[in-house]
Parts: C-alpha cells; structure tokens; sequence
C-alpha cells in the first residue's frame, strides 16, 4: 500500500471532498483524484462515492478510514514524542469544547497558555458534548471540553469546573418577584432551550420527565447567545448556567430565578482518549487548565 495515496484518501474523506484536500495538501484537485484512484485500484474496491462535489465513503472506505486514523495519529503522537525529546517549544494542539465552555471559560484558559507557550499552535472547534465526544472518539483532538463525565473505557477524564444551571426571565417577568420557584411553576410557561444532545438539555428534559413537568418549548437553538437575548425580549424562559449569565445578572437584563426543589449541578470535564500521547506541552495544557480554572466556579 502507497502512504501518500493512503493519506490523499484520509484527507479527502476527512473533508469530505477534493477541492478541500487539494487545498490542505497543496495539490491540483486532478493529482489528488489521481493519486485516490491508483489507491483504489490498488486495492481493488471502491472507497468513495462522488455526488456532485462531495463524497461519501463506501463500507470498505469507512473500513480503510478507520485504521488510516489510527495510522496518522500514531504518526503524529511520534513527532511529538521526538519534539519532546529535542525539547522544542512549538508545535499545534487541537482543542476541542462545547458551545458553552468555548464561549465562556476557554479564552482565559487559552490565553494564560499562550503567554507560557506563543510558539504553539491553536486550532479550537466548538459543538455540543455529543459531537465534541464524537471527535474525541475519532481521534480528531489532542484534548477537548464536555459537559458531562463520558464514563466510556476509552476515555480519560478529569473534572475542572462546576456550574449550576437556573431559570432565568427578565425583569418585567412575573417570576422576576420570586427569588425562588418549584420546578413546577414552569408548567404554564414557555420555555427556550438548548438543542438536543447538548447536556444542559439532557439534564433538564430529564428532570421535566421525572417530576412529570411538561411546560410548552417555543425555541430550540445551539446559541447560548440567542437564548439569553430571546429571554430578554420577553419571548419564554430559560434555564441556563449561571456563568453564562453573569454579564446580564450585573446589568439587570435579566433576573435569576433559583428552582427550589431541583439544584441542578453542572460540570465540564477535560477529556482526551487513554491511549493519547501526552506530550510535554499537552501536560502544560492541562496543569494550565486546572489553575485557570480555579476559582471560575459560580
């Protein structure tokens, strides 16, 4: 098997198209199809299906694509062993976190790294802890951010925040006058929440279901930021990390509303995979990450 031609297929599926890759690899997109399909002629299957601009993998290419991961981050892990053994401080780390932590913990985090180690390299990709846990799965990170432990047997983790969720209203909201409510006072209101497979709405769908609370949903958004200026504007309520809310609590904007009867803990955790080599400078990330993060909790 041709390593090149192994890594020009990686690459396509892993953008999902050849005018990308080709970008990525500093090729023409006719040297890249050319070097996919001596591959596949090679191998004698069809690794990719071409429709329009895009392609798809075959069952035999997801097959190939998984061990070519395993392949080039094996490749990867190796050069920074060997980095490390050189002693050089530069390098690039990919990050992974969701929407929330990226948002509102992870800038301080990355810049008290940075001013350690400006010579590293940063690539940060935002989802919810669904995706985020996909890509660690796919090795598509060296370290990343969820929202909830992962309990799974490939995956390290280590809780670095805490954070409680509340409901939220603005001021001219009739449960602005509460300093607390029982979770059932949300039956007859309409509610703004995050979408499904982030965390904060798995928690709260959960606790609605067991204490057979059912208020009527009038948005689903992934913005933490529309959410709160939607709540402003007086369109439902909200239950959102407190952290989130500092600014508009300050201001006024918007009024905390604590759930009497559902204290509901919320955690982020730093993950990465077992088998992850940690490299000297992803070590550092996380030494830095617990102490930046010290004191962060509401």
């Amino acid at each position: 098997m041709n390593f090149n031609q192994l890594h020009a297929f990686y690459q396509v599926a892993k953008a999902g198209g050849f005018s990308s890759a080709a970008v990525a690899l500093h090729l023409t997109q006719p040297a890249l199809s050319w070097q996919v399909k001596n591959l596949e002629a090679c191998l004698d299957v069809r690794l990719l299906d071409r429709v329009g601009r895009r392609v798809t993998l075959t069952e035999e290419g997801r097959s190939l694509y998984a061990y070519a991961e395993r392949i080039f981050t094996l490749a990867r892990d190796a050069e920074e062993a060997l980095t490390d053994f050189r002693g050089l401080a530069r390098g690039r780390m990919k990050i992974d976190a969701t929407f929330t932590f990226g948002d509102y913990y992870l800038p301080a985090l990355l810049l008290a790294f940075h001013r350690q180690h400006q010579q590293i390299v940063l690539e940060v990709r935002t989802g919810n802890t669904s995706q985020v846990l996909a890509n660690t799965l796919r090795r598509e990170n060296d370290l990343a951010f969820v929202a909830r432990d992962p309990a799974h047997p490939d995956i390290a983790a280590r809780e670095v925040v805490r954070d409680v969720l509340v409901a939220v209203v603005p001021p001219s909201h009739r449960l602005a006058y509460h300093k607390s409510i029982p979770l059932r006072e949300l039956q007859d209101e309409g509610l703004i929440v995050r979408e499904r497979g982030s965390w904060p709405r798995h928690i709260l769908d959960e606790l609605l279901e067991r204490r057979a609370v059912s208020p009527r949903i009038v948005m689903e958004s992934a913005s933490t930021r529309a959410i709160k200026r939607m709540v402003e504007g007086g369109m439902g309520v909200a239950v959102l990390s407190q952290q989130v809310l500092r600014e508009e609590l300050q201001t006024g904007s918007l009024v905390k509303v604590r759930l009497r009867d559902a204290s509901i803990a919320y955690r982020f955790y730093l993950i990465h995979r077992r088998d992850k080599y940690l490299s000297t400078l992803l070590r550092a990330f996380i030494a830095t990450s617990v102490g930046a993060l010290r004191g962060a909790e509401c």
